[in-house]
């Protein structure tokens, strides 16, 4: 008796054929999946610029600050020297930087008069 080939070269064609299959639903899922992550990634930014101060300023609201920390009463902002006051489209910096005090010049020596 002879042996044959064509029995493995059936099976061989049989496990590429559903190998290639295998390999087309699993790169289909993969896409279909990382098309689902960026829809949902997108949303997630789209939820965080949202709530973002910088939208509530888009809406015509401002942020103050003093130094580094936001005023949010106007007891803080009372008798700040200096504020920073950040709207939409830029920083506004008002009031004056409190002056250093120098001590007052001596007074120039006065000769004696007699």
């Amino acid at each position: 008796a002879r042996l044959s080939l064509r029995p493995a070269e059936r099976g061989i064609a049989t496990g590429r054929r559903d190998l290639d299959a295998l390999s087309r639903r699993l790169t289909a899922r993969g896409k279909e999946q990382l098309a689902a992550q960026r829809a949902r990634l997108d949303a997630l930014e789209r939820m965080r610029l949202s709530l973002g101060y910088e939208a509530t300023l888009q809406r015509g609201y401002a942020v103050v600050r003093k130094g580094e920390a936001v005023v949010t009463r106007a007891a803080e902002a009372q008798g700040a020297p200096l504020l920073e006051i950040q709207f939409a489209d830029g920083r506004v910096t008002v009031g004056t930087k409190a002056a250093r005090r120098k001590p007052p010049p001596a007074p120039p020596e006065q000769g004696e008069l007699l």
